[in-house]
């Protein structure tokens, strides 16, 4: 049975807030492997959890944000949805 991790509440919760950049089906995935990136550690300290929520978040992909130009930056407006006083 593996020995359990000792941390401070502001590092658990700075695994946790790392994992919040993730896709929801990626996070539970993504916990485990900094549990298991920390287990062989003697000692855990704030530059140890930062090092590793790095490593391991770099091995996990991020959800692309979808960039929309701005209305005033298109050529042509955009007519995918019908005016209201179309109808």
């Amino acid at each position: 049975m593996p020995t359990p991790i000792s941390l401070t509440e502001t590092q658990f919760l700075a695994i946790v807030n790392a994992s919040a950049a993730l896709c929801p089906a990626d996070r539970d995935g993504f916990i485990a492997a900094v549990a298991a990136a920390l287990q062989g550690q003697t000692i855990v300290g704030d530059g140890t959890i930062g090092r590793v929520v790095r490593d391991c978040q770099l091995k996990f992909p991020h959800p692309e944000v979808e960039r929309v130009p701005p209305r005033w930056a298109r050529d042509k407006p955009r007519y995918e949805r019908a005016s209201r006083r179309a109808f």
